[in-house]
């Protein structure tokens, strides 16, 4: 529903652009001069604004990202199971 009530369908162009702004956020947390892990990737955490513009939410999972010389980060299985990566979940890698 918007703000006014009216239950609004979500075209086609509008759900790849909101693939593609949630890919561009957790691109811009990996690359970034200290890499963060989101680790909780799921519909939930992402929020629309009145322009259906995408914006992750609920950070309490993310975990620095490897630095320098390492090339992963190893951890416990966290997050929501059936929204992990199953590489993720067999390797904790």
């Amino acid at each position: 529903m918007n703000q006014e009530g009216v239950c609004t369908t979500l075209t086609w162009s509008r759900r790849i652009k909101i693939a593609l702004d949630t890919a561009i956020a957790l691109a811009f947390l990996h690359d970034s001069e200290r890499p963060i892990i989101y680790r909780d990737f799921k519909t939930s955490n992402i929020l629309l604004d009145a322009e259906f513009n995408a914006k992750l939410s609920d950070f309490g999972l993310a975990k620095d990202g490897p630095m320098g010389d390492q090339t992963h980060v190893s951890t416990g299985v966290i997050g929501t199971y059936g929204y992990a990566a199953p590489e993720y979940i067999a390797t904790v890698h």
